[in-house]
């Protein structure tokens, strides 16, 4: 098949390498060119270096213009696939080429930019569907669908991967046989971005609340308190759920060390040991360096 791809962030990348081998890849489009880390160095996107490696035609645009459809439909592709593009694809191409989007979630649950992070959140089943593109948020019909399952303990970092081979692997199916489209049905749910202020923990949340909270938001925006006035960024917890306060007083947003965990107190009686955190300015570490480190009582707020 000759494909035309439409992709950006790293995921996207993985997926492109593996497709490279099943079908011609006649072109690629992918976001321009952006400013990364703290020198604001202007990077290529993870799509765009892959791309280039393996020698592809590459299209960078962060808005589909008429020039851009015009040079898509000279390519000659048989079907496009986005995964993650970041941008629109407007109606102006749709009607000269069919797009097949892969969406991390059973749609129509979780409409929108965060499908997995939301399923991880909120604890709702989940996995991956294809659907045709149309002018709609995520609306238009199935190609088919695949559950997964996600691990107690696996974050949307650790996630995306195996959810976007999975999504190849649904791919690779509906291409080899007759296309059933099928109108998506059943309750709808939404996925919005999340802000950096969305990832601010709520101390009236359970250990579990959070948890699914930290794992979530990693490896973006990434959960976070405030603790002495300055922001602490959380990538990595375990939730212990309730504990025997009989014997003592629990203060939600009290941190201890207890048997050598590093413990926040939160609602309902319950605890979240703390494992990979990251104070204002400073590296990922370990909680119980960054406890050992501190003078005072520790609490967050």
């Amino acid at each position: 098949m000759r494909l035309f791809f439409a992709g950006t962030p790293a995921n996207a990348a993985l997926a492109l390498e593996h497709l490279v081998g099943q079908h011609e890849i006649v072109g690629v489009l992918t976001r321009e060119d952006a400013a990364v880390g703290r020198k604001k160095v202007m990077t290529p996107s993870p799509v765009a270096q892959s791309a280039e490696k393996l020698g592809l035609h590459i299209i960078k645009a962060n808005r589909v213009t008429e020039a851009v459809v015009q040079e898509v439909v000279s390519l000659n592709p048989n079907l496009g696939l986005v995964i993650a593009y970041g941008g629109m694809i407007p109606k102006t191409l749709l009607d000269q080429l069919e797009f097949w989007n892969l969406h991390f979630s059973i749609l129509p649950m979780w409409r929108g930019a965060t499908p997995l992070q939301h399923s991880i959140m909120h604890g709702t089943k989940t996995g991956v569907s294809l659907f045709r593109l149309d002018q709609g948020l995520d609306t238009g019909d199935l190609v088919g669908t695949a559950e997964l399952v996600l691990g107690g303990n696996e974050s949307t970092a650790q996630a995306l991967p195996r959810f976007t081979l999975a999504g190849l692997e649904l791919f690779q199916r509906v291409t080899s046989e007759p296309v059933n489209y099928m109108p998506q049905q059943g309750g709808t749910s939404y996925a919005p971005k999340f802000t950096r202020q969305d990832a601010r923990l709520s101390l009236s949340d359970s250990a579990d609340q959070l948890h699914r909270k930290v794992l979530a938001f990693n490896p973006e925006p990434v959960a976070w308190l405030e603790c002495g006035g300055e922001p602490i960024r959380i990538f990595e917890t375990r939730s212990l759920g309730a504990t025997d306060w009989t014997t003592g007083e629990h203060r939600p947003g009290r941190v201890t060390v207890s048997g050598g965990k590093v413990l926040l107190e939160c609602a309902n009686g319950t605890q979240l040991e703390l494992l990979l955190v990251q104070p204002a300015g400073k590296n990922i570490m370990r909680a119980g360096d960054w406890f050992r480190g501190q003078t005072t009582e520790v609490k967050f707020v």
